[in-house]
């Protein structure tokens, strides 16, 4: 089975693949369909001597790796927009805390209480 090479008309060695390198190949994304159910890494490398299937295994790898780095940059970017959301928050209640506050030194405890009210209203919401 191993002597089977396909090989493109007029093509260098190089782009030789045997029925044993592809065979390889597929039970290595077999392997790799698995890994990425689970969460886990790709397995490695198998041996081949066709660099057109290691090529093909090279990309798989390659896109797989962006795919994870763009998750990590997501969850990042999630996380900084939580922080950012709870900062501004903090810095709305101090907002509202120092009118109300300012109203209440001008003798407007009217005013302050409204401030109040509606800062309470706009943090439960």
């Amino acid at each position: 089975m191993e002597d089977l090479v396909i090989e493109e008309e007029g093509t260098s060695s190089a782009l030789k693949i045997t029925l044993g390198d592809f065979l390889i190949f597929i039970n290595w994304m077999n392997q790799t369909e698995k890994a990425l159910e689970r969460g886990e890494t790709l397995p490695p490398m198998p041996e081949l001597d066709s660099g057109k299937v290691k090529g093909w295994i090279q990309l798989v790898q390659r896109l797989e790796d962006r795919f994870r780095r763009s998750e990590e940059k997501k969850l990042a970017l999630e996380a900084n927009v939580i922080a950012q959301e709870a900062q501004l928050g903090q810095l709305l209640a101090h907002l509202h805390a120092n009118i109300a506050s300012l109203y209440e030194n001008l003798g407007q405890a009217e005013k302050a209480q409204e401030v109040r009210r509606r800062a309470e209203a706009l943090h439960c919401s």
